[in-house]
């Protein structure tokens, strides 16, 4: 039987599965959530209508090297930080308009996922499932965390992870 989720977990229990909240708000991360918003040109032709776009950060110049020194500390458990190399920048944008706000289970392509909040008004939904602990078969103990604005989750690539329906509201990370 599937474990239920009801309600947002706190950090404490996050990260005793392995999943860190960083504090990132004294960065400006009002030009990099607009960026999120705008499809860029490399990705219009295949950007589907009412579907979340992605855009590559890397190409206009994303703070990546400042976010990985402030999230070292997070980072620490897992590998030393100083051994990181970056693989991919890439924003979302999720709004209500959209038929699609859902990024099914599954794992990410990384040793370790930084996934940072740009931004986020008025969401109702369009919260990270995570499911068992990092290193399990996803079965276990399910738990949600909320994309605050400015604030990074910090977790291992490998970790069974889902993002839930935006009903209401606007959301870029």
């Amino acid at each position: 039987m599937a474990a239920l989720c009801l309600a947002d977990a706190d950090d404490a229990a996050l990260e005793a599965i392995g999943v860190r909240r960083v504090d990132l708000r004294e960065m400006d991360w009002a030009p990099w959530a607009a960026a999120a918003e705008n499809v860029s040109p490399l990705l219009a032709a295949q950007d589907d209508e009412g579907q979340p776009h992605a855009n590559d950060l890397l190409e206009l110049d994303f703070p990546a090297g400042e976010v990985l020194k402030r999230c070292s500390e997070a980072v620490a458990p897992f590998c030393d930080p100083s051994q990181l190399e970056l693989y991919d920048a890439f924003s979302l944008h999720y709004d209500s308009r959209q038929t699609d706000t859902t990024f099914n289970q599954h794992r990410d392509p990384s040793f370790v996922t930084i996934n940072v909040c740009l931004r986020s008004e008025n969401v109702v939904g369009s919260r990270v499932e995570f499911f068992g602990a990092w290193d399990g078969d996803g079965s276990g103990q399910r738990l949600r965390a909320e994309q605050r604005a400015g604030f990074a989750l910090v977790h291992r690539g490998r970790h069974l992870h889902q993002t839930t329906p935006l009903v209401k509201g606007i959301r870029s990370q």
